[in-house]
């Protein structure tokens, strides 16, 4: 898997959220999850949006914003999955 960083989505993702404690490592590693649920999101004027929930390196679950741009992923946004989102991704793992 690619990924697509630059100024713009390194500031959203890393730099403006601190107390997410993100990292271009953690984030990439969402997506390296065998458990990986990947969603359609919102469709904008300019871009089809994805969700992905999956556990990092942190070992916490992540919800990951993302789009996919030329072949390359490209985050958006990046938090610790609520208690609803993180219910879900066990509830939807466990059959695997």
């Amino acid at each position: 898997m690619y990924f697509e960083w630059d100024s713009n989505n390194l500031q959203q993702v890393i730099t403006d959220h601190p107390e997410r404690e993100n990292t271009v490592d953690e984030v990439e590693s969402v997506f390296e999850d065998p458990n990986l649920i990947i969603k359609v999101g919102r469709r904008n004027v300019e871009e089809q949006r994805f969700n992905a929930v999956g556990i990092g390196n942190s070992q916490k679950v992540k919800h990951v914003v993302f789009t996919i741009n030329n072949g390359l992923i490209r985050p958006i946004s990046c938090w610790s999955a609520n208690k609803q989102t993180t219910r879900y991704y066990y509830e939807n793992i466990q059959g695997k």
